[in-house]
């Protein structure tokens, strides 16, 4: 069965990027008659949280942040160190706040439709683009793929991703500091690679505490659970506990890059358009930079994959922290450590989020040894 029926835009995908597009595309001056979103699961239960930092002052999800802090802790076997943030703030969405926000705003305007079913092919085709499903095929001007992620990996790439599991846990005391989140613990055992723990307080008796680790492959199942256990017993010192939530995920940190097979109809966006940071895994901030340009393209009457990708000098600089990573003559505990110990806060949020000046580049960068950058520098200029 053929959908004869053109629609402006579809969006592949009902993910964090395809529903950020599709609220920015409503709140927008364009004029449009239908958008067709697309994807084979109902998005109605908690399996997300996303963490980000910003300091911009007004956003569209600004309603459904469950939690934000102006500092928070880093932490090793031989440092804890609360960090102020300002200008930034350390803020907290909660998936089905932001899964049930979008929903409704969506779903009571009429020139937006949902079609649950499984995405098998996505092409350009002609002057348009197509979206076929496991029993129709939808024809649009646009695709905004975020569903099929066509990744081209190269053997002299280091390609990580970053694994984790996390417990939400309920306590009967008042056990949690919900001032100040622990951005990343490194206090764990190392096991020659990078493990860390990641503390978000949502009350005094109820936290997220994630185990996380930055690696070519993820931990068995049951080797999380352990390790949870382990820090909430030792670390926390917690033994009555509820464990209400469980979310589990892995990131692409990888040096070879999301490709486009799709044709120039096709815009990918999210993870597969290259949104989440190969050096942290970071993505909910950058899929809103890039929604935010995708709707300025269109309003202003240009292609919108014009000048989408980020910029190339960061993508460079993640690169090198992963070769040297991968090396392993320094660890990433030792990394982290040293850029918070030498630097401001601000101004390795603003590294991160690929907010900086090249002048503050190279004063972040002269701050790691030299001698365990330099190498990978050189290489990574021509591999």
């Amino acid at each position: 069965m053929i959908n004869q029926s053109k629609y402006d835009f579809i969006i592949a995908g009902s993910g964090c990027a395809g529903l950020s597009l599709a609220i920015q595309l409503k709140q927008s001056k364009l004029s449009f008659n239908k958008i067709l979103i697309i994807d084979k699961e109902v998005k109605n239960v908690n399996n997300r949280t996303w963490c980000f930092w910003t300091n911009q002052p007004i956003n569209w999800y600004d309603e459904i942040v469950f939690k934000q802090w102006d500092k928070f802790i880093f932490k090793t076997d031989t440092l804890n160190k609360e960090l102020f943030l300002k200008p930034y703030k350390y803020k907290l969405i909660k998936g089905l706040d932001f899964y049930t926000y979008c929903l409704n705003e969506l779903q009571t305007d009429n020139r937006f439709e949902f079609v649950n079913d499984e995405i098998v092919q996505i092409n350009s085709e002609d002057n348009q683009a197509f979206v076929k499903t496991s029993s129709n095929k939808f024809y649009g001007k646009y695709v905004f793929n975020s569903a099929i992620r066509t990744h081209n990996i190269k053997k002299n790439h280091v390609n990580y991703i970053q694994h984790f599991k996390g417990f939400v846990i309920e306590t009967e005391n008042e056990c949690f500091d919900d001032n100040c989140p622990v951005f990343m613990d490194f206090s764990v055992k190392q096991y020659n690679d990078c493990r860390f723990v990641y503390i978000i307080p949502f009350s005094k008796k109820k936290a997220l505490i994630e185990y996380t680790g930055f690696s070519e492959k993820p931990l068995k199942d049951e080797e999380y659970d352990e390790k949870l256990n382990n820090y909430i017993n030792t670390v926390l010192k917690l033994e009555r506990f509820k464990i209400s939530e469980v979310e589990t995920g892995m990131i692409p940190m990888a040096e070879s890059e999301f490709t486009n097979p799709f044709g120039k109809r096709v815009i990918n966006i999210g993870t597969a358009g290259g949104n989440s940071k190969p050096s942290t895994g970071y993505t909910f901030y950058f899929i809103q930079e890039q929604t935010k340009k995708i709707i300025t393209n269109l309003e202003n009457g240009f292609n919108p994959n014009y000048l989408l990708t980020n910029k190339k000098r960061y993508k460079y600089y993640d690169k090198i922290l992963l070769d040297v990573m991968n090396k392993k003559q320094i660890s990433a505990k030792t990394i982290f450590e040293i850029l918070f110990q030498k630097n401001k806060p601000y101004e390795i949020l603003s590294f991160l989020n690929e907010e900086t000046t090249l002048v503050q580049d190279i004063k972040i960068m002269n701050s790691v040894p030299k001698l365990k950058f330099i190498p990978s520098a050189i290489k990574k200029l021509f591999f």
